[in-house]
């Protein structure tokens, strides 16, 4: 496994690797809680972001050191990652579940954490993640990747000089291995 990992580049530098330990501050919490959309529906505690923007005098000392403690190591305490799931019409007349679309609403504390660690990571994120990768990155739809799978199948339906196909999704990553043979014989 040693010569397996000594062959892969990394592709996170020392600066990035110092950006991403270098600790949580109270300015940074507070600043993803401002990035935060004040009216959106609110989750099991019935709060929404513009609650926790309006008294932030009141309640930020306590959110902040929640949050940086959960970042440092602490346990997510009960129920704060609990979420409702709803299940929004996507159009007038409903008559299958396929006619819904979920959503899930989560307690804004929660909602702040995940906000706060996002905003560590895209500092670096176009780093490293892939230009083929189309999945969670700004500016890019994760329907590419169904539109890249179609062309694969489309292509190996036509191609029929080849005895065999198969196409494996591996984390993310499109690969198309051809092989001659039935499944039976080995490699």
């Amino acid at each position: 496994m040693e010569e397996v990992i000594a062959c892969i580049e990394p592709r996170v530098s020392e600066a990035m690797n110092a950006h991403l330990c270098a600790p949580y501050t109270r300015g940074k919490v507070e600043q993803a809680l401002h990035q935060m959309h004040p009216h959106k529906a609110p989750g099991p505690d019935g709060m929404n972001a513009f609650f926790f923007q309006r008294f932030w005098h009141i309640v930020g000392d306590d959110v902040t050191a929640a949050v940086l403690a959960i970042l440092e190591g602490h346990p997510i305490p009960l129920g704060l990652n609990h979420t409702f799931v709803s299940l929004i019409p996507k159009k007038p007349k409903l008559t299958v579940m396929g006619d819904f679309r979920p959503i899930s609403l989560c307690n804004v504390v929660y909602k702040l954490l995940t906000k706060v660690i996002t905003n560590h990571l895209k500092v670096i994120l176009n780093s490293i993640v892939s230009d083929s990768q189309s999945a969670f990155t700004l500016g890019r739809l994760i329907t590419d990747n169904i539109l890249t799978a179609f062309e694969i199948f489309h292509a190996m339906n036509i191609d029929t000089s080849v005895k065999g196909h198969m196409a494996i999704k591996l984390d993310m990553i499109r690969l198309t291995i051809v092989w001659n043979g039935p499944f039976s014989q080995g490699p």
